[in-house]
C-alpha cells in the first residue's frame, strides 16, 4: 500500500516536466530534408576530394639511405711522396641517397640524388613509359645495364662494401644519360639501349663526342642459379690530339658474364656463390679530353664471393678480385710497372632491424704479374667500418 502511494506521489510532481517536454517537442520545427541532402552531399565531396587526393600520394615512393664510415688505409700511413693524402680515411660519408619515384598509369619518373658534404649530386634522373606486356622504356639518367655489380646490384646491398677493380674501371660512376628498354622474353630478362657512354663521373657527366654506345644485357632465373651476359659496342674520339691532322677514334666495346648460385647447405643459413668475368677496350675517365684511359687498349678483371648467412642478423663475404691491364708491358728488366693487381677481402655484416646494417671489411692488396723492379708490397691495405640506415 506503502509503495503504490509513493508511485502516485511521484507521477504527480513529474507531471509538469513531462508536459514542457512535450510542448517543446511540438513547437520545435520539422528537419528540412533538403538541408540535410545538402550536408550529405558537401561530405561526399569532401570526402572524394580527399581520396583523390590520398591516391595520388601513394603513387609517390621515398626510400633512401645514408653510410656512415670509418676508414683506414695502410697508404695514409707510410705516405706517396708528392700526392695527397688518400681521400676515404678516417671518418666520412660514403653515400647519403634520397629517391623519388612517381608511379602513374602509363607513365613514372625517378629522381635520385647523393647529397655527401663534398658535393650534392644527380644520380638517377630519367622518365618511364609503360609498354603493353609488362615492357618500358627509360629516358634520362640511368644505370649503365651491364654487369652484375652495376646493373642488379644497389649500393645500399652489395656483398663488400665497394664493387670489384674491373666494374670500377669500366662503369665508374655507374650511371649514364641514354634511353633504354626492358622487359621478358619468356624466363629471360632483357634491358638495354643506346647511351652516351662515358659515365657521369667522366668530364662532368658530358659525354665528350657525339658518337653513341649500344648497352645489352640478358639474364636468366632458375631460382637457385641465376646467371647474366652483357654486351657494349662503342666507339669514342680523343679531342685532345691530332693523328694525321684528325682526331682519332677507338673502340669502347665490352662483355661480361655472372653467375650466382645460392644453397641451402648449412642448417643456420644460406651459402652462396657469385662470379663474374669482364673484358673490354677504353676505361671510362677524364683523360684524353674525356675519351677515357687506355684508349683502344683491353683489360680485363673477374671475381668470386663465397657468402654464408648466419641465423637472420650476420652474414660472412670473403672475396677474390683480380685485374689485368693488358696495356702495360713489364717485359723490359728495368720496368717498375705493374700490370696485374689481386685483392682478398673479407666483410662480416650485422643486420639491425628492418633498415639497418653495420659492416666491417679489410681488404689486402697483392701484386700479379708486375716488373722487375716493381715492389713486392703495394702496401694498400684498408680496414673500413660502416653504419647504414635505410628507409
Amino acid at each position: 500500500m506503502f509503495a503504490r502511494i509513493v508511485a502516485v506521489l511521484a507521477a504527480v510532481a513529474l507531471a509538469p516536466a513531462v508536459a514542457v517536454a512535450q510542448e517543446a517537442q511540438a513547437s520545435a520545427p520539422a528537419a528540412d530534408p533538403a538541408v540535410l541532402e545538402g550536408k550529405v552531399e558537401s561530405l561526399t565531396e569532401q570526402y572524394s576530394e580527399t581520396r583523390i587526393d590520398v591516391a595520388g600520394l601513394k603513387k609517390i615512393k621515398f626510400s633512401g639511405y645514408i653510410q656512415a664510415r670509418y676508414a683506414w688505409q695502410e697508404l695514409a700511413t707510410y705516405g706517396v711522396t708528392g700526392s695527397l693524402p688518400p681521400d676515404k680515411d678516417n671518418f666520412y660519408i660514403r653515400r647519403a641517397r634520397f629517391k623519388t619515384v612517381a608511379d602513374g598509369d602509363m607513365t613514372a619518373f625517378t629522381l635520385q640524388i647523393d647529397a655527401i658534404p663534398s658535393a650534392v649530386g644527380l644520380k638517377e634522373a630519367y622518365a618511364t613509359v609503360k609498354l603493353p606486356a609488362g615492357w618500358a622504356v627509360d629516358a634520362g639518367l640511368q644505370l649503365m645495364p651491364f654487369g652484375y655489380e652495376v646493373a642488379s646490384r644497389s649500393s645500399s646491398d652489395l656483398d663488400m662494401l665497394e664493387r670489384s677493380m674491373v666494374s670500377v674501371y669500366f662503369l665508374d660512376g655507374e650511371y649514364d644519360t641514354g634511353a633504354s628498354a626492358r622487359g621478358k622474353l619468356g624466363p629471360i630478362s632483357l634491358r638495354g639501349g643506346v647511351f652516351n657512354g662515358n659515365g657521369i663521373k667522366a668530364a662532368a657527366g658530358r659525354d665528350n663526342d657525339q658518337l653513341k654506345d649500344l648497352i645489352l644485357r640478358a639474364t636468366i632465373d632458375f631460382g637457385f642459379l641465376t646467371a647474366g651476359a652483357s654486351g657494349w659496342y662503342g666507339k669514342v674520339i680523343n679531342y685532345s690530339t691530332l693523328v694525321a691532322g684528325e682526331h682519332a677514334s677507338y673502340d669502347r666495346v665490352r662483355a661480361a658474364f655472372d653467375a650466382q648460385l645460392y644453397l641451402d647447405l648449412l642448417p643456420f643459413g644460406g651459402t652462396f656463390l657469385k662470379g663474374e668475368y669482364m673484358w673490354g677496350k677504353t676505361g671510362i675517365g677524364t683523360a684524353n679530353g674525356g675519351a677515357g684511359v687506355a684508349l683502344g687498349r683491353a683489360a680485363s678483371g673477374a671475381y668470386v664471393i663465397l657468402g654464408q648467412n648466419l641465423g637472420p642478423w650476420n652474414q660472412v663475404d670473403v672475396r677474390y678480385d683480380t685485374f689485368i691491364n693488358h696495356s702495360i708491358d713489364v717485359s723490359a728488366a728495368t720496368s717498375n710497372k705493374v700490370k696485374q693487381l689481386n685483392e682478398i677481402s673479407g666483410a662480416i655484416h650485422t643486420f639491425i632491424g628492418s633498415g639497418g646494417k653495420f659492416t666491417v671489411a679489410y681488404y689486402h692488396p697483392t701484386y700479379g704479374t708486375k716488373g722487375a723492379l716493381a715492389p713486392s708490397d703495394p702496401k694498400a691495405d684498408r680496414f673500413e667500418a660502416q653504419l647504414q640506415a635505410k628507409f
